[in-house]
């Protein structure tokens, strides 16, 4: 599964003369697209060891990645103070029966995002 944004799936423009149609390159760099399976077996496979907590299950976890995932590829850490409040609500909506409050999960949504960064060297 990707995660893609609508700015970056080619799109196509028909001529008036004999409907004739081609395909217009992606406008965004390739951030906005996400391997979100592979993503989410990275952190299945890490959380303990980067963030775990006795008690805690990646079920716990998986909104807070999912968080900043999403924020990755919406750009809304290239303006953390801004941004923050947005995925404070975001993440209230969301994190369903996660017991990570939100200072954790601001930690694990950061993390994702900066992993996401790192890997496509986007520091």
């Amino acid at each position: 599964m990707r995660l893609q944004s609508s700015h970056s799936l080619p799109t196509r423009r028909g001529s008036a003369a004999g409907g004739h149609r081609t395909a217009v390159a992606p406008t965004r760099p390739a951030r906005d697209a996400v391997d979100l399976d592979s993503e989410l077996s990275y952190w299945r496979a890490h959380y303990r060891t980067l963030f775990g907590r006795p008690g805690l299950r990646f079920s716990d976890y998986e909104p807070a990645v999912k968080l900043g995932l999403d924020a990755y590829v919406r750009s809304l850490i290239e303006d953390r103070a801004q941004g923050e409040d947005e995925l404070h609500d975001r993440y209230r909506r969301v994190h369903g029966a996660s017991r990570l409050d939100w200072d954790d999960a601001r930690a694990v949504a950061a993390a994702a995002c900066d992993r996401l960064q790192r890997e496509r060297g986007q520091r």
